[in-house]
């Protein structure tokens, strides 16, 4: 039983110690994932948007995935005049938790693209209610994250966000199995 008992302590500090980053990982997609649906949803019910001083009523609503800079943003025009709502940084930013470590960080990768979303979802004769801004051919998109050590000697794909114009949405999808750094299978 003593064997038993030190092999189970040995065996169980190393798998904590292991799956932690990948559950602190996951964690870091889940809080991201929540500001920016977050901000979709008011995007999509023209819900007004707080700051600390008064309700913003914009007249599009804008989510940029800007992986060179390593930033998720979320802007709005109001009356012709565009502001950045909120910067999600995912490197050096306290208020996004669990987004690098000392052993990992997480990396948003992908071309750079926006998600626009007109107040009450109205067209115009230039725009549709909701598109990308990058291009008119595709009706979806994704960025990936990825979670790296801090060494760069390895790096495997961790979750993607996809924005598809025609089901209106973002998608949140985590990887469930991997083959060597890319997903074998992504949740539904």
């Amino acid at each position: 039983m003593m064997i038993v008992g030190i092999l189970f302590v040995a065996f169980r500090s190393s798998f904590q110690v292991k799956n932690k980053d990948v559950l602190y990982g996951q964690a870091c997609i889940e809080t991201l994932y929540g500001q920016v649906n977050n901000f979709l949803h008011a995007g999509l019910s023209s819900k007004s948007l707080f700051t600390w001083t008064m309700a913003i009523f914009p007249d599009q609503y804008i989510i940029s995935f800007k992986p060179t800079q390593q930033i998720i943003e979320l802007r709005y025009n109001e009356q012709g005049s565009e502001h950045i709502y909120s910067t999600i940084s995912l490197t050096g930013n306290s208020n996004v938790m669990y987004c690098s470590s000392n052993s990992y960080t997480i990396e948003l990768t992908g071309e750079t693209y926006e998600l626009h979303i007109n107040k009450w979802l109205q067209e115009n004769a230039t725009l549709k209610f909701f598109y990308l801004s990058w291009t008119t051919s595709i009706s979806t998109w994704w960025s990936e994250f990825l979670q790296c050590d801090t060494q760069w000697t390895w790096c495997k794909t961790m979750a993607r966000f996809e924005s598809d114009t025609r089901t209106i949405s973002l998608k949140k999808q985590i990887c469930l199995t991997f083959t060597g750094s890319d997903c074998f299978e992504w949740d539904n």
